[in-house]
């Protein structure tokens, strides 16, 4: 049973790439299998999802290379298949596999931290610990993780209009909370940003925060409006692909959405079918 949900899975994810004229068909594969610690009771139908993810030494937004989804997936454990080209392989990139279980309604499980994986013919394997999302108000209704998302900055709250496009060899303005170590890097669409960040159920803090000391004539304003509010940040909440940062009172003072290039998402499967 379990070698046809991640069968189905995987010719999902050839179809989908097959389908798109434009795209050559996959040429490797990446398995292995998600599990967990403990046998885990989960709610029916549930969706098992998994990425291989390319991360690029410039700051810019993840790459998703590859893609699996396996409708009504039961529990786990999970074969994982994620079929990519190695033409898409750069020198001195990082790669990476994540996973999620979840309902229409939540993420249930999901990998804590991005696994690392070589792509050496002869190490194409990922094996990924799957481990249960906190049930918090904060998150309830987020469909990405809030850590090693790459945020790009969207809304600077009572300021309309204040986030325009980078400076020249810049990237946009965006944070990536990095999991394991606390720490934080990103970007004001100018300078970049380092620190580290505190995070107990939804309260959220950073701190430590430096940015480089680049002068830019497009996007200052901005850029010191975004950098000023970030120590104020004492709480977060997730909607959607969307975070928002708020002040001790509640009162918002950033928006962001997370951003990744690549594949989309893959559709269920009965729409696949249709």
């Amino acid at each position: 049973m379990r070698a046809r949900r991640a069968g189905a899975g995987a010719l999902l994810a050839a179809l989908w790439l097959v389908g798109c004229a434009s795209v050559p068909p996959p040429d490797a594969w990446i398995t292995g299998a998600a599990v967990t610690r403990q046998p885990v009771a989960l709610p029916a139908p549930v969706v098992f999802e998994a990425a291989l993810l390319r991360w690029d030494s410039d700051g810019a937004p993840p790459t998703v290379l590859a893609r699996q989804r396996l409708d009504d997936a039961g529990a786990p454990p999970y074969a994982l298949r994620l079929a990519y080209r190695q033409a898409q392989i750069e020198p001195g990139a990082r790669y990476r596999v994540r996973a999620s279980v979840s309902t229409d309604e939540q993420r249930l499980l999901a990998t804590e931290r991005d696994v690392p994986v070589l792509l050496d013919p002869g190490l194409r394997r990922a094996d990924v610990l799957l481990a249960r999302v906190p049930p918090l108000a904060a998150t309830a209704q987020a469909t990405v993780a809030l850590r090693q998302t790459w945020w790009r900055l969207v809304d600077i709250v009572d300021a309309p209009g204040a986030v325009g496009a980078p400076a020249a060899h810049a990237q946009p303005a965006h944070l990536l909370l990095h999991a394991g170590e606390a720490r934080l890097s990103g970007s004001g669409g100018c300078n970049r940003l380092a620190g580290r960040y505190q995070l107990d159920g939804a309260r959220l803090r950073f701190i430590g925060l430096s940015a480089s000391l680049k002068l830019c004539l497009d996007g200052g304003l901005a850029e010191a409006a975004f950098f000023e509010r970030l120590p104020k940040v004492a709480s977060y909440r997730q909607r959607g692909r969307m975070l928002e940062l708020r002040a001790s009172d509640g009162t918002p003072l950033l928006r962001l959405q997370a951003e990744e290039r690549g594949l989309a998402p893959l559709p269920p499967a009965a729409q696949i079918s249709q």
